[in-house]
């Protein structure tokens, strides 16, 4: 069975999000592990190239993979839209990778917001400077 996650990624401005899908592999050693080093290189890329947007660039690295399918561009105050089947959520924001493994998330938040906050909040903020494992969880 596949291990399907969603991504989110926060705009600067906290106004609005990308969401994107992955159908399979959605532990933290598969797309955990590969949005920490997507964010790690996107940090070190913007700290050598100071007009560059963490933002942008997550955006467009993400994007251009094509294990991720783009869903949707959606205001922060939206009704969510999250897929209910899926088990694992991260949401990049401000730099930092979270993530929750809660199967039911999509029945205790309604909008865009409320789910950045549940995710943030509730779950664990994944360390940038160690491979993830799932024995993390």
């Amino acid at each position: 069975m596949s291990t399907r996650s969603n991504i989110i990624i926060v705009t600067p401005d906290n106004n609005s999000i990308h969401q994107f899908y992955h159908h399979f592999d959605g532990y933290l050693s598969g797309v955990g592990e590969e949005l920490r080093k997507y964010l790690v290189y996107s940090i070190g890329l913007c700290a050598r190239v100071k007009k560059l947007s963490l933002y942008d660039i997550l955006v467009e690295y993400i994007s251009s993979d094509d294990d991720y399918e783009y869903e949707c561009t959606m205001d922060l105050n939206a009704s969510n839209k999250i897929h209910a089947d899926v088990e694992y959520t991260y949401v990049i924001k401000d730099g930092e990778l979270y993530y929750t493994n809660k199967y039911d998330i999509h029945n205790k938040v309604n909008t865009n917001k409320e789910l950045i906050d549940y995710v943030c909040k509730d779950c664990n903020k994944l360390a940038l400077d160690k491979q993830l494992h799932d024995d993390n969880e």
